[in-house]
Parts: C-alpha cells; structure tokens; sequence
C-alpha cells in the first residue's frame, strides 16, 4: 500500500466515522447547547465533565484532559491499535482499506483472531440449530421449559445445545484443523496424545458475545446434578477471550442499559437468563470469576448506577464487601441487593415475581453502607470489634484518593456510625492494609489515571493558540506577522511549531494530526479547544486583525531589542555597530 492510498484510507475512516455514535455507544451522552455531555470512561468521575462537540468530530474530558476524534476513542477505550482501529471504523463504515503491509508476526495474529472469532461463532450456529431443531436435544428443550425460559430469550441468546458426544462438534467441523479448534477452546487434545474430543458434552451453551459482537467463546451448563463434573464449564482463555475483561450479556443489554442508566450484575448465566425471561433486561454476568475492575470500567461508560444483585450466603456478601473499593476507585455508585437466604436471582424471581424483586431493588442499600452495617453486625461495637470494623474499612477508604472530598465524606459517615472522631478514625487508617479478613482484595487497585496537569499562558497565547488550533490554514501568515515573538511560554512555542510543521508538510490535513503530535498538557490543551472554541461568523476578519496586532507587536519587540542593543554598543564604545543599529531603528520607526 502506498503512503498516498494509506492516507486516503485512514480520511476517509475519520471522515466517516459519527463521534456521537461511536462515543455514544460506551458513553450516556446528554445535549448542553452545542455540544453533549457525560462521564468519562476513562477516569472515574461523579459530575460529568467529558465533553463531545460534534460538530467538529472531537471529544474532550476537562476531568482528566484526554481528548481526541472518533479513532482517538476507540483505540483508547478498547485499548486497540492505531490499524486495528482504523480496521474496525472501516468495517462498521463499510469502506474499503487497502492492503496493509503488515510484519509477518503482525499477519499472523490479527489471521488467527479472526479465526477463532469466526471458529465460535461457526460453533455457535451448530449448537443453536441443534437445541432448537434436532431431536436428540428434546431434553434441553425441556430443561429449559422447566426453568421458565422462552423460545424469544434462547433465539436473542442464541442458546444452544452440546449433546452428550465425545466428538459431535468434530465431526461437524470436520473441515477445521483440530488444534485450531482447541485454541478456539471448543475442543481438548487427548492427554495421551491420541487426538482430540469437544469440550463441552450434554450442556446447555451460552455463547459469549464481545461489545461489537464477535463470538469469543462459550459457558455451559450441565443438564442434571451429576457431582462428578462441574455443574458449569466456560471456554479457557484464549487469545480472543478473557473471563475478567468480559460480561455475559453486555452485547445483548447494553441498549437497555443505557437507557435505563443502569445495571444490575448477578453471579450466574442462568441468573441473567431468568431476569431477561421475567422482563428485567438490564443485567449482565461476570463469567465464574469475581468481578474486577475491568468489569466495572466497561459498565461506567454505559450506567450511572450500577446494583450487585448477590446470593444471600456468606460467598455472596464477601463477594459485596470485596467490590467495595473497585467501586469507589471508579467513582461508580453501587447498590446491593442481598436476596434471602437459599434465594438466587433465578429462583426468587421465579418465586416471588419481577415486581418483587423490583422492590427489592428500589430498596437497595448504597454499597458503602451496606458494609458498615454488616461489620458492624459481624464484629460488634466493642473495643476490639471496632479495631475490626477499621481494618476491614481501610482498603475501601484507601481506594478514594487522597484529594478527593468523597473520602472526607466517607470518614465523617462511617467515623459517626463507629462513634469516633474523624480525626481518630482517620489515624487509624494510616496503617498498611490487612491481607486477610473479608476485605483482602484478590486484585490490586491500581492507580488513577493520570491527569493531565493545565499549561498556563498568557490571554493573548491562548486567544491566538485557540485560533489556530481551529483555523490552521492561517499559521503561515501568523508565524511571517511575527507570532513567535508574542509566545513566552514553552509549551506555547511547542504548539506554535508543530502547527508550522503540519502546514509545511501536510497543508490542509485536519487538527487529529496536531493531537497526534503533542502529548501531555500540550495535548489536552488543543483538545479542550477543539471543544470551546466557538465558530466565528467571519475568520478572515479574525485574522487579519490578529495579524495587524502582531506585526505591531513584533514592530515593538524589536524596537525594544535594538534599544538594548544600541545602550549596550554605546557602552562599549562601539560606534559603528550603534550607527547600524540607530539607522535601523529609524527605518522601523518610520515603517
């Protein structure tokens, strides 16, 4: 591919692809005048402060200070490429992309992914058509029946059925090379070396379907009580899929989600499957492994409330309690709902009826709350209780930054609930969190994203800064009326330079190149203004005042230099460098 067909490409992607719907898929989005707002996915915030103008493409975050086009958000958010994000874009917008030259080892990746993408969901057609059509699959037709769940939840899942064979979904995809389709997870190599046999046998499947719906692997569950195998089975990892990265449901849910502006997350598949049945859609899965923090990141841009809809056993309130402060260090507010005990989603709802457990959920106690008053309930008030109470509350308030009034908040409500000093319960918090106890974190809270730290200039830098940023077209004729000479501060210069350097080697291309370019304060800085800026009724009147203003600018700049230099030769005794420079002050002058 050439350069030129290279730069087309990636054009006619960027040109093509709608901010508000790429944005607005991830991201509950609210009209403020021009412009849209909501909360930022990439740094946990309570007050929406990430911005999206679409009328010129961009989108800006005055939290954390990231910002960028329609392909600046999809490689950041789904952590992606600047190819494989150009690939997706052109995919979805139906436009062709050359060849890319790709390394061999590059070739070889983004091959075997779609491989094994189009492996499961191949799989995935065979398992449907078998529960719904053969047969031999009459008994998981009949489970499912049992359980309540109807023909329009198996199509819109696309459930489906392994029958109790060593080899059916081998030999239905007999045309597959066999070790792919371990590496896909549908199939296991014999121990003894002596071939393969499927994976899954006499179970109900769940096909796990990524955000842009590729097939990226399966959960299964058995059709009796048979203690000798695992009542559920997922797909292992595999290149294109990752249990703690991944929700059953969100593909299925999200629009949902998004309009009701919230989730509700519940421990198993047949959970989720039961409330969708019962008419409550808004529900998604972690998939048999504790929720992280990469589940709660993917649902913050969906959500403004998020409920954990637990078993009332011991596992199920430890597994409340453990989430605390993945929920506070996203900033996403939590409730839970601890259903009685010997009570799972699935039966409750099927006991007691949506409405029930819709009541249920309207009552829901925060999250935070929740925890103080089960501690307290476990430990007691006593002196030694509320030593306790206190380590198993350090990991929750040490997950709030240190900056941040909702940790003040925190100290004051649960100080009073303990009848302490915020001061005292403050102290107490000071010392290194207990590995052991309800709390012990199985995942470490990483470190917020990093914010972006402002640049300060002067109103005159940043009114001729934001200008161009929004009008490159004119940086030729800034830079010849002396703009330099009106810019002090680094950064200001940085960006003065990178916009000559594009309109030298790349004329007319759009303001992403200049994002491209800067990182930093510098970055965040043209993005903010790619959002603030208004559009002026009549640039070229903007400009040509601009420029007068900084040639008369530059004029005095230099009048000022050559009057240090002229002071300066006079000292020195340097007659006829001062003659030089007192005839050169004289022609500016009269100029």
């Amino acid at each position: 591919m050439s350069k030129l067909d290279n730069e087309s490409a990636v054009q006619a992607v960027k040109a093509a692809a709608d901010i508000l719907e790429v944005v607005g898929e991830v991201v509950s989005l609210k009209k403020a005048g021009s412009n849209y707002l909501g909360l930022c996915p990439f740094h946990g915030e309570k007050t929406p402060s990430f911005t999206v103008n679409p009328a010129r493409g961009f989108f800006h975050c005055f939290g954390c200070g990231s910002g960028g086009d329609a392909l600046a958000f999809v490689m950041r958010y789904q952590n992606l490429s600047f190819w494989e994000a150009i690939k997706q874009l052109a995919g979805r917008y139906r436009i062709p992309l050359p060849e890319k030259e790709l390394s061999p080892r590059e070739r070889e990746s983004a091959s075997k992914k779609k491989l094994l993408y189009d492996l499961n969901e191949r799989a995935a057609r065979v398992y449907h058509h078998l529960l719904l059509s053969d047969p031999g699959a009459e008994q998981a037709r009949q489970y499912l029946k049992k359980r309540r769940i109807p023909a329009e939840t198996v199509k819109a899942f696309q459930l489906g059925y392994a029958p109790e064979s060593w080899d059916f979904l081998l030999k239905k995809m007999g045309d597959s090379n066999p070790e792919l389709l371990v590496e896909a997870g549908l199939a296991v190599a014999r121990e003894s070396g002596g071939g393969f046999y499927d994976r899954f046998r006499n179970r109900v499947l769940f096909p796990i379907i990524g955000p842009s719906g590729q097939h990226l692997g399966f959960g299964g569950r058995t059709l009796g009580d048979d203690k000798q195998q695992a009542k559920y089975l997922n797909s292992p990892e595999t290149q294109v899929f990752t249990k703690g990265r991944t929700l059953f449901g969100l593909f299925q849910s999200k629009d949902v989600i998004r309009r009701s502006k919230r989730a509700l997350i519940v421990e198993g598949n047949f959970d989720l499957i039961s409330l969708v049945a019962a008419g409550i859609k808004d529900v998604v899965a972690p998939l048999g492994t504790a929720l992280t923090l990469q589940h709660i990141h993917a649902l913050r841009g969906y959500a403004q409330q998020v409920v954990l809809l637990f078993d009332g056993d011991p596992a199920g309130i430890k597994a409340a309690i453990r989430a605390v402060p993945m929920f506070l260090s996203e900033k996403v507010e939590a409730k839970v709902v601890i259903l009685p005990d010997g009570h799972d989603p699935d039966t409750f709802i099927n006991t007691f009826g949506a409405s029930a457990l819709e009541r249920s959920i309207a009552e829901a106690s925060s999250l935070p709350e929740f925890v103080v008053g089960h501690l307290v309930t476990t430990h007691g008030l006593t002196l030694e209780g509320k030593g306790r109470i206190i380590e198993d509350l350090k990991p929750i308030i040490k997950a709030i930054s240190d900056q941040d009034l909702q940790r003040s908040l925190f100290v004051a409500h649960f100080s009073q609930k303990l009848g302490l000093s915020p001061e005292q319960l403050q102290k107490a918090m000071a010392g290194p969190v207990a590995t052991h106890g309800l709390t012990a974190m199985e995942e470490k809270i990483p470190p917020p994203v990093p914010i972006a730290t402002p640049v300060s200039f002067s109103k005159t830098e940043e009114q001729l800064l934001s200008f161009l940023i929004v009008y490159p077209e004119y940086t030729n004729d800034f830079i010849e009326a002396g703009l330099f000479s009106a810019l002090a501060q680094p950064a200001a210069v940085n960006i003065a330079k990178a916009l000559a350097e594009i309109q030298q080697n790349c004329p007319g291309s759009g303001a992403e190149r200049l994002l491209d370019t800067l990182a930093g304060s510098e970055r965040a800085f043209v993005s903010q203004q790619l959002i603030q800026v208004p559009c002026l009724p009549d640039t070229a009147l903007e400009a040509a005042e601009k420029i007068l203003w900084l040639q008369e600018n530059h004029r005095k700049e230099r009048m000022r230099e050559l009057t240090a230099r002229i002071n300066a030769a006079q000292q020195e005794n340097d007659q006829e460098l001062m003659l030089k420079l007192l005839v050169e002050k004289k022609l500016l002058t009269e100029g």
